[in-house]
């Protein structure tokens, strides 16, 4: 890699820890170029981001920033997994290790908070934002569908007496 390469490497690493709220970092030893081409699109359909790392560039990039804790972990081949929604971004690496046992996790940083892989755990357990609208939605949609049927059930009972009379 040319020096302006690895400038624009450390610059995009920079860029990355400053624009998301959680990074995570794993190791992918082993695994097959079909299996993190899945990992990368899975991540894409979820808005999350993948990216193998260079650990020497990774740890000077990070050695500027308030995330420098980090840097202990990327040791062999690392990769980060980065987004803005916590527990999509959990959910898919977890489910993902689960299922391949090649995908090795070693932590993370939320919000300047070093995670623990618990800790990764117990956020991937947690619902995601599209859940968390879809609940709120249905909890405030759902006094006003009550009270719809409660309008219109006079007026329904009115309609079926007027037509009780009608058949006299």
């Amino acid at each position: 890699m040319k020096r302006e390469q690895k400038e624009i490497f450390i610059k995009n690493i920079k860029t990355i820890i400053g624009e998301n709220s959680l990074i995570l970092v794993f190791h992918y030893r082993g695994m097959s170029m079909n299996e993190m081409t899945d990992l990368r699109v899975q991540s894409f359909n979820t808005g999350c981001n993948i990216k193998v790392t260079n650990n020497r560039l990774a740890k000077l990039a990070l050695k500027e920033t308030d995330k420098v804790e980090l840097s202990d972990l990327f040791d062999g081949p690392t990769a980060i997994a980065y987004s803005n929604d916590p527990a999509s971004l959990t959910k898919l690496v977890v489910d993902f290790a689960k299922n391949n046992n090649n995908l090795v996790i070693l932590g993370g940083i939320m919000d300047n908070e070093i995670l623990s892989v618990e800790k990764i755990e117990i956020l991937s357990k947690l619902p995601s934002l599209e859940e968390i609208r879809a609940q709120l939605i249905g909890l405030i949609s759902s006094p006003a569908q009550k009270i719809a049927s409660v309008l219109t059930a006079p007026s329904g009972g009115l309609a079926r007496v007027f037509n009780a009379y009608s058949s006299k």
